[in-house]
């Protein structure tokens, strides 16, 4: 399954909102987390890299 590009803002958008999200359950995105979240939404890295580099940010947390 492919996601569409999104512009810059619109990933800024769709952060926001997201990030509201998890801070209802007390949860924070770190620096790394949210650029790795926006490469993927914008079309910068792949679905599978964006769950390859998520998986060693889980490793080294």
């Amino acid at each position: 399954m492919s996601m569409s590009v999104r512009t810059e803002q619109e990933a800024e958008h769709l952060m926001a909102s997201a990030k509201a999200s998890v801070a209802i359950e007390g949860l924070m995105l770190n620096d790394k987390q949210e650029t790795l979240v926006k490469k993927c939404l914008t079309g910068a890295i792949t679905h599978k890299e964006f769950l390859k580099r998520a998986l060693e940010l889980s490793r080294h947390a």
